[in-house]
């Protein structure tokens, strides 16, 4: 039940080793998927709704029984699954001893982090938004079994909030902000609901430095990272800091979390590797999936990898409005 060190963690970097393991990934990956296609290919964000409502059974059997669909953050090197209240016991830690009056989840996926925030904060009014039909039925039912009444879901974009001028106290989003295909109004919107002295805060992996300043094998394992997830990229962090603070935010120094998620990522490696260990018999598993469903096994089997050679970093990013 404890909460993980905010001490940023290091990782080993780009060795000779983990150079070599990256490239034997990546030609098992060519032999099992059309890299070159999967390349070309873009992803509006009708495809990311397609992911989450082909993929929703996928995170309940093999990341979460209890719906989260976010990593878990764990202490030491095992993995578990109480880690997946890490971030919610971190956003709490930054209320305090006052919990805000109205909080806003940006993507409230399966309705786990609402659900356990509301439980233990009955004086406080929980929001969410989400675009994925799946997630608003499963969420809704969740709330509803909970007898939950401090909750209010709501089905639609969190770059067009329906919410309110100055709204919330806190607005959170946990690995989903990356679907930003507007940015800068994505950071505006989140910006105009809060109140004077509000915070956004975040939990997401992001790229450390551009694709174009990565070695090419380096640049492609951390583009199919992305595409794994139904994205054509991921955020670069320094870049998502200027957007915010350009949007009126004033953000803290980031939070490094790469060891807190590496038991996730060894387990996701783990249950991925399997598909793709034999290539033929990988070809026949993704053929019985839908193809943004099999994409995910890009992403399980190199992100591991990636977070080690410190070309993307899971991060506690938190941006706070002016008094």
């Amino acid at each position: 039940m404890t909460v993980p060190s905010t001490v940023a963690a290091a990782v080993p970097g780009p060795t000779p080793a983990l150079q070599r393991e990256l490239a034997r990934r990546l030609h098992k990956l060519g032999r099992v998927f059309d890299i070159p296609a999967l390349r070309r290919d873009t992803l509006p964000l009708e495809q990311v709704v397609q992911y989450y409502e082909d993929c929703h059974d996928a995170y309940r059997k093999y990341h979460s029984a209890e719906g989260a669909v976010h990593m878990a953050l764990n202490d030491g090197d095992r993995f578990d699954p109480d880690g997946f209240f890490g971030q919610l016991r971190r956003l709490e830690a930054g209320w305090g001893a006052s919990p805000p009056a109205d909080v806003l989840e940006l993507a409230f996926g399966q309705g786990f982090n609402l659900e356990y925030l509301a439980r233990r904060h009955p004086g406080t009014r929980f929001h969410g938004i989400d675009l994925t039909p799946a997630h608003q039925r499963i969420a809704a039912e969740r709330v509803r079994r909970a007898g939950l009444t401090n909750v209010v879901l709501t089905g639609g974009d969190f770059h067009h909030l329906p919410h309110a001028d100055a709204s919330m106290d806190a607005v959170f989003c946990i690995e989903a902000f990356c679907y930003a295909t507007d940015l800068p109004r994505a950071l505006a919107e989140a910006r105009r609901v809060l109140r004077p002295g509000g915070r956004f805060t975040l939990f997401d992996g992001y790229y450390t430095r551009p694709l174009a300043a990565m070695e090419p094998n380096a640049a492609l394992a951390a583009e199919l990272v992305a595409r794994g997830m139904a994205m054509d990229t991921l955020q670069v962090q320094a870049e998502l800091l200027a957007a915010a603070r350009a949007a009126g935010f004033v953000p803290a120094e980031p939070v490094a979390l790469d060891a807190a998620v590496m038991p996730s990522l060894r387990r996701l490696e783990r249950v991925t590797g399997a598909v793709i260990r034999w290539p033929w018999l990988g070809r026949r598993a993704l053929a019985r999936r839908s193809a943004l469903r099999g994409r995910n096994i890009l992403a399980g089997y190199l992100m591991r990898t990636t977070v080690a050679m410190g070309l993307i970093g899971y991060r506690q990013l938190v941006l706070d409005v002016p008094r």
